[in-house]
């Protein structure tokens, strides 16, 4: 649940919130870590208990390797981020808060 946390729901919803941080949104200024955190935690219980049973329907959201008790945890990062869905959601992530981060601070 941690890696699913780290590296799938934190991203989504840290640039969520730049964004609207960007648009100068009042609807979470005053929990910004509030909302992403329950958020993150929301996102991360949905996906453990509905991923096993529908797969098809939540293959970008869930990582089966990232619950397999046999994988250690270097094994379990190295095993997503070589598929194309792992590692097309890493860069597609760190593109997207890299420019948000950018105007967020080019905003003031």
């Amino acid at each position: 649940m941690a890696l699913t946390a780290l590296l799938q729901a934190i991203p989504t919803y840290a640039g969520a919130a730049l964004l609207l941080k960007l648009a100068h949104s009042t609807a979470v200024r005053p929990g910004l870590f509030g909302f992403i955190a329950s958020a993150t935690i929301i996102h991360v219980l949905m996906t453990s208990a509905a991923g096993p049973r529908y797969p098809r329907v939540l293959k970008q959201a869930y990582a089966a390797e990232f619950y397999d008790p046999t994988l250690g945890f270097t094994d379990k990062v190295l095993h997503w981020r070589t598929q194309s869905n792992g590692s097309l959601q890493l860069l597609s992530s760190t593109v997207m808060l890299a420019v948000l981060s950018i105007a967020v601070l080019a905003m003031g």
